[in-house]
């Protein structure tokens, strides 16, 4: 039903009936008028304490929910704040709804000194979006949110941004509020399955790459590596698609030199939702693929970047595996020369999945963690030195478990991350991993946390500066500058926000405060210092 309201209830009215039950922001001089009715509707307002803080919590919410997290920034410093959060989200292809205000229409692109102006807004989201429209018209919102929406459900997931100038924002809207119909995912090509699974079947050493993109694929991953007998390999993104315990699985290992000489060394590699990125190989060099590659993925660009593919099928990856499977029964057993099982064993001789100097340190630490954390907990990673080596050494069971900046490694990542994820999934146990120098990024949504109650433990490794620069600065020749930091006390400081804070003393007392945390009624930090005795 049409009624007369202003631009931007009817937007709170729209969100509400596209089911979002959560946005994220930080009211600002141009965009006030984006809380016009949030009293009259049932979405939480969550206010983060920097816009930046907005955007990652979004992103977290996306990951828990699975439906399209929701940001509302003001015009000028809030997008550009925003901005690292955005691009994030858009390399690791997770769904983000922006909507940022804009100047009065009739003064876009005039330079007259307006507060918040930007010359070209929309040039600075749009390289970090699937698409930015600037709203000149109320009358099309509708349809704007609807091609949004069917971004998020039929193509490769990534931020949409909405632009409203604020004179369209305030005036009035005459439209039913209505959800448009979604678009479904795009099923894989006949032809194109059929070579796929020929291919795979007469293979001798397959090898399997998931990705990100496999994601909602786990149970047709699983059924593909048992039936081609072939080890699979995952990005960070891609941890846990298959279960990092299962005797085909070297979980992450591209960063190892004879991983790469194994996937190098291939017949045929089935790469499922994968950039091949250069984090997942943590600054190795690129790997040659000598063998077959066989390209499955939601992008068409995607299909054809890092290596040519033999054979390359457009389409998403839970339909396309299911595809594949079904083809494969009809063309009979794959002829591999080894067990995968063996292979796997032998490979993991060849390597100890240790990235930095602290690693042996770091092991114990996270056999503790393991022991006390639920199967599903969520563990949202900051790019800090325990991350690293818990993404080969912390194994998880469940695809999203373990979610990391993979895209652009930002620092500042895991705190506000986690905020979102818990306020998404209230009842799922959600910890973060950080480090002393990417806590401090982005501690003031410490604030957030406490507000919200949120049961959070903050496990911070402190090292005393930015280790993992200064170890390539060191491996490069180059001087120690800029990577000694003075740290505050941490759990001093998570109790001044209102949270509390325990500075471990021994492996036994971790236990003990990891537990205790599970159960918290708001967030608690876990300060480690990584130069510990007890460490050693």
């Amino acid at each position: 039903m049409a009624v007369t309201m202003s631009c931007g209830e009817a937007l709170l009215r729209l969100l509400e009936a596209y089911d979002v039950d959560a946005v994220f922001g930080l009211p600002g001089y141009h965009s006030v008028e984006l809380y016009r009715g949030f009293e009259e509707n049932s979405i939480r307002q969550i206010t983060p304490r920097h816009e930046q803080g907005s955007a990652y919590g979004a992103y977290g919410y996306a990951a828990t929910t699975g439906k399209p997290g929701v940001c509302l920034l003001v015009s000028g410093p809030g997008l550009t704040n925003a901005l690292t959060a955005i691009a994030e989200a858009y390399s690791n292809s997770f769904p983000m709804l922006v909507i940022t205000t804009m100047n009065q229409t009739q003064e876009l692109g005039m330079a007259g000194g307006r507060m918040h102006e930007l010359r070209a807004q929309g040039d600075i989201i749009r390289e970090v979006t699937a698409f930015t429209h600037t709203l000149l018209d109320a009358r099309n919102l509708p349809q704007v949110l609807g091609r949004a929406f069917a971004v998020f459900s039929s193509q490769r997931p990534r931020p949409v941004c909405i632009q409203i100038p604020t004179d369209v924002l305030e005036g009035p809207a005459e439209f039913a509020t209505e959800p448009w119909p979604q678009a479904s995912v795009p099923a894989p090509e006949g032809t194109t399955v059929r070579e796929i699974a020929a291919l795979l079947c007469s293979a001798h050493s397959p090898m399997v790459v998931l990705g990100g993109g496999a994601a909602r694929a786990s149970a047709e991953a699983v059924r593909l590596v048992e039936r081609l007998d072939a080890p699979v390999v995952s990005s960070c993104a891609g941890k846990g698609i298959v279960p990092e315990d299962h005797p085909l699985c070297l979980g992450f290992a591209q960063p190892f030199g004879p991983v790469q000489e194994m996937i190098g060394e291939a017949d045929v590699v089935l790469a499922v939702g994968t950039e091949f990125a250069e984090p997942d190989r943590y600054f190795t060099d690129e790997y040659k693929i000598g063998g077959k590659l066989i390209r499955v993925d939601i992008d068409p660009e995607q299909l054809m970047a890092y290596s040519r593919p033999e054979i390359a099928l457009l389409g998403d990856a839970r339909l396309a595996l299911a595809a594949i499977l079904e083809a494969m029964e009809e063309i009979g057993a794959p002829r591999v020369a080894a067990p995968g099982a063996e292979r796997v064993t032998a490979m993991k001789e060849h390597f100890d999945g240790d990235l930095c100097e602290d690693a042996p340190k770091h092991k114990r630490v996270l056999e503790v963690i393991r022991e006390v954390l639920p199967e599903d907990t969520l563990i949202s990673a900051d790019p800090a030195q325990m991350t690293y080596t818990a993404l080969y050494h912390y194994p998880v069971r469940r695809a999203g478990c373990f979610q990391y900046p993979n895209g652009y490694a930002a620092m500042g990542f895991g705190l506000p991350f986690a905020i979102g994820a818990k306020l998404g999934a209230p009842d799922r146990p959600v910890v973060c991993f950080t480090g002393d120098g990417c806590f401090q990024m982005t501690v003031e949504e410490m604030a957030v946390a406490v507000e919200w109650k949120l049961t959070l433990p903050i496990i911070v490794w402190a090292n005393g500066g930015y280790k993992v620069v200064r170890e390539y600065m060191r491996s490069k020749g180059l001087p120690n500058v800029g990577t000694d930091i003075r740290n505050p006390d941490f759990a001093a400081l998570s109790q001044a926000f209102g949270g509390d804070g325990v500075r471990v003393q021994s492996l036994d007392h971790l236990r003990q405060a990891l537990a205790a945390a599970l159960n918290a009624g708001g967030p608690t930090v876990l300060e480690i210092d990584g130069d510990a005795p007890w460490l050693m």
